[in-house]
């Protein structure tokens, strides 16, 4: 898998956040869901992309758990939703392409097999886990859907 070393500067985010479980295949469903009420609610809020629009979808750990947080990048208050600060550094930039239910597979390679083959070391004691931005490249279930996948580094080996 192909991937490119960058920095990012502190950015913040606008979004709702939901706890997953600890089966891949329950939080495929949990994250669709998810990603079906945050839509829904950025119609009821009236929320309107521009051109260039941007979707996160950030996975975190906090104290053993695992959560997921669904945003889009903070302008103005939403009513409930939260913001949040994702801290700039040195990040890993995957490439995911395909179609959607195939992403769970990449990230699964990216943890598995890349990173440990990899020169780089991964900050073990981090909240973000790592986050997936989706922009217009974005196409749902064609196969030359395009999700960038970022995952914060500590260091080059």
């Amino acid at each position: 898998m192909k991937y490119s070393i960058l920095e990012k500067e502190t950015f913040t985010v606008s979004g709702l956040q939901i706890k997953l479980s600890t089966s891949q295949r329950k939080n495929f469903k949990i994250i669709t869901q998810h990603w079906q009420n945050f839509n829904n609610e950025l119609k009821i809020n009236k929320i309107k992309f521009k051109r260039n629009w941007l979707k996160y979808g950030i996975t975190k750990k906090i104290n053993g758990e695992y959560f997921y947080l669904i945003a889009i990048p903070y302008e103005n208050d939403i009513i409930g939703f939260e913001k949040e600060e994702i801290k700039g550094g040195t990040f890993i930039c995957f490439e995911h392409t395909g179609k959607m239910d195939l992403i769970k597979s990449s990230i699964f390679d990216i943890y598995k097999n890349v990173i440990p083959k990899c020169n780089f070391e991964v900050e073990i004691n981090r909240t973000m886990m790592h986050y997936e931005q989706y922009d217009h490249r974005f196409l749902w279930n064609n196969s030359n859907s395009i999700v960038e996948i970022y995952l914060p580094i500590k260091s080059i080996k």
